[in-house]
């Protein structure tokens, strides 16, 4: 929880409320059963790691073992499974009021850092299975870049470089300024392809996504651009996607491992 080993009760109980509003189940029940198994699993060790730590005789014994230099076993419950509080419960001990702009900014923020981690999370996972060992670079503008290190010929094909991007809503906007920003990365190498993968909660009609795709693929092309730029919009509810006409090989064997 990310308190000193000195804290107090009252130290461990703030800190406590934090993060499990940060991770609780209740924030990403209307989404897939990996995020909610990830948020689960977070919020019951968080949950053991406060009744560990406010209870004096579960106290003393994990000090003890931090002090011997063992690293001690989180205690089994004794009270059944792990239960972490509902949202309620927490709001009722923390301090900002019901429905205030500061309590309500912040539980979208953590909603937003946990789903972040997932999507990447789960991506960086197919792609690291179709490619093997990846580089991830720092891209300004993406989330997460993934870069194959495996040379082409052990691939068979230059295998393509994928920038991620969690958005809140995949239009026209959002797909426009990703390919620009793709095209501008220089993290191309040869005829490798340059991917994004726009995940997002909403996904604008299919009319203006085709729109979009059909103006990226008019822009004129800069002489030191990659070769090819697709844009994968990818909503996170079922991860189907829609992604450009006329893409590569390449890219389509990447969107049939992403996209449901």
């Amino acid at each position: 929880m990310g308190v000193e080993p000195t804290a107090d009760t009252e130290a461990i109980k703030k800190a406590f409320r934090r993060e499990i509003a940060r991770y609780h189940p209740d924030k990403v029940v209307h989404l897939g059963a990996e995020f909610q198994e990830m948020a689960a699993t977070r919020a019951a060790a968080l949950t053991v790691a406060y009744k560990t730590l406010t209870d004096p005789a579960l106290r003393e014994e994990y000090d003890a073992g931090v002090a011997s230099g063992e690293a001690p076993a989180a205690p089994s419950p004794v009270d059944g499974p792990v239960t972490p509080p509902t949202l309620d419960d927490i709001k009722r001990d923390t301090p900002a009021p019901p429905g205030s702009k500061v309590r309500f900014a912040s539980e979208r923020a953590d909603r937003d850092v946990i789903l972040r981690r997932a999507v990447t999370g789960r991506a960086r996972g197919i792609v690291e299975t179709l490619y093997g060992k990846l580089e991830t670079p720092t891209v300004r503008g993406f989330d997460l870049a993934l870069v194959p290190v495996a040379k082409p010929r052990f691939l068979g094909a230059p295998p393509p470089r994928v920038l991620i991007r969690v958005v809140d809503l995949a239009d026209g906007a959002s797909i426009a300024d990703a390919h620009t920003a793709a095209s501008r990365a220089r993290l191309h190498t040869g005829k490798s392809p340059v991917v994004v993968l726009l995940f997002a909660r909403r996904i604008a009609p299919q009319e203006e996504i085709s729109k979009a795709y059909e103006a990226t693929a008019r822009q004129r092309k800069a002489p030191d651009a990659p070769e090819e730029v697709a844009v994968l919009s990818v909503d996170i509810a079922d991860w189907s996607c829609s992604l450009p006409p006329n893409c590569s090989h390449a890219v389509h064997k990447l969107a049939g491992q992403i996209c449901a």
